[in-house]
């Protein structure tokens, strides 16, 4: 999309028109600033959107960890093919897939992540996701959605291979404004090394 400067164009009308459309343009942007005016409302200032909040559970579709999608993923599915292609990839290795659980995509989108060749200890998950002011390089605020996956690394005690990946039902927003901020972290119930450790599980 061609961006137009406002400002730019007002000064090249200004430059060509007579002395007289050059004064009432003058007035009009007086009035339009609040000079002459008398109590009436002015700019409205940037109010920022709350934090993001953590996901509800009835927005996780699918957690597994059996190999469907066995890359270190992030995608974006705003239409419903695309979600059914990711749901399909990701419930392939399973001897009875389920059926994707329907989403509104009037109002509604899908993420997946995936972590990529990990352990059976090892886990991913979409903490929150919500809006998030971005500064862009014009100097501009745009909102991008801001979605905050975390990856757990387990307590090393187990050598069997998993390939953990979530797939979450996320607001409606354009694809090309979605962030992902990784945080990666070891399982904090691990203690000890020689202690024994947590055995998590994962369906899928």
């Amino acid at each position: 999309m061609t961006r137009i400067d406002p400002t730019f164009v007002a000064r090249r009308a200004g430059a060509f028109a007579p002395p007289r459309i050059v004064l009432a343009a003058a007035l009009v942007a007086l009035a339009a600033c609040g000079g002459g005016s008398s109590g009436g409302p002015g700019p409205q200032a940037y109010t920022p959107p709350p934090p993001p909040a953590p996901v509800e559970q009835r927005d996780r579709l699918y957690y597994g960890d059996r190999g469907g999608i066995a890359d270190s993923v992030r995608i974006v599915a705003d239409t419903e093919a695309a979600y059914q292609e990711a749901w399909g990839r990701a419930t392939s290795r399973q001897s009875s897939p389920p059926p994707a659980p329907a989403v509104d995509f009037s109002s509604r989108m899908v993420v997946v992540v995936g972590a990529g060749r990990m352990t059976t200890e090892d886990r991913i998950r979409v903490e929150r996701v919500g809006i998030r002011p971005e500064t862009t390089a014009e100097g501009g605020t745009i909102e991008v959605l801001l979605v905050e996956v975390r990856t757990i690394r387990g307590c090393g005690r187990s050598t069997l291979q998993a390939f953990p990946l979530e797939i979450v039902s996320v607001p409606r927003h354009d694809p090309a404004r979605v962030r992902f901020e990784e945080i990666a972290e070891r399982d904090p119930n691990c203690g000890d090394p020689g202690a024994p450790g947590p055995s998590p599980s994962a369906t899928g």
